[in-house]
């Protein structure tokens, strides 16, 4: 009486670390909304990063308490300068934040773990056969051409298949 090797499966663990279609529902899950709370962190870390620089320049901007305010405050070009590049910095912060917090919802939303997944569900999408129906086509085509003729228009010719074979 001897078992067949192939009828034991193996324990329910990722071949590699890439691969996340052998992953228990709450394993995918918990990895999916690891990416969304990380975002959710970060997008927070940046918002304070940015309130406090704000807070700071408009400390800055405030006049001195024995400070004459008829002189105008003299801004120096570099001076502008740093603070373009500070701007500039503080909303590619926000940005790449915002980008990983959607990220991270996105593949929580569409059950992805992986780039892997996304290739496979988008390659299944492209190659499922058409949704049109070729009768219906005929019909639309029967249709523009009474259209076509109504108003006039020339009816546009059909390439050869020699002339088809030349475009591609």
């Amino acid at each position: 009486m001897s078992q067949d090797p192939s009828a034991s499966s193996p324990p329910l663990a990722p071949k590699s670390p890439r691969d996340t279609t052998s992953l228990s529902p709450w394993a995918r899950q918990m990895r999916q909304l690891g990416l969304y709370f990380a975002g959710a962190g970060f997008m927070a870390a940046s918002v304070a990063v940015s309130r406090r620089a704000v807070v700071r320049r408009q400390l800055e901007a405030m006049p001195k308490f024995y400070v004459s305010n008829r002189n105008p405050i003299k801004v120096d070009s570099s001076e502008r300068s740093l603070l373009a590049v500070e701007a500039l910095g503080l909303a590619t912060l926000n940005v790449t934040s915002f980008g990983i917090l959607l990220l991270g919802g996105t593949s929580w939303a569409f059950d992805l773990c992986s780039v892997e997944e996304l290739r496979q569900r988008t390659r299944a999408a492209l190659m499922k056969p058409g949704l049109v129906n070729p009768e219906d086509e005929k019909e639309l085509e029967r249709m523009m051409e009474s259209l076509m003729e109504r108003l006039g228009m020339e009816k546009p010719e059909k390439p050869s298949k020699e002339e088809a074979a030349r475009k591609e």
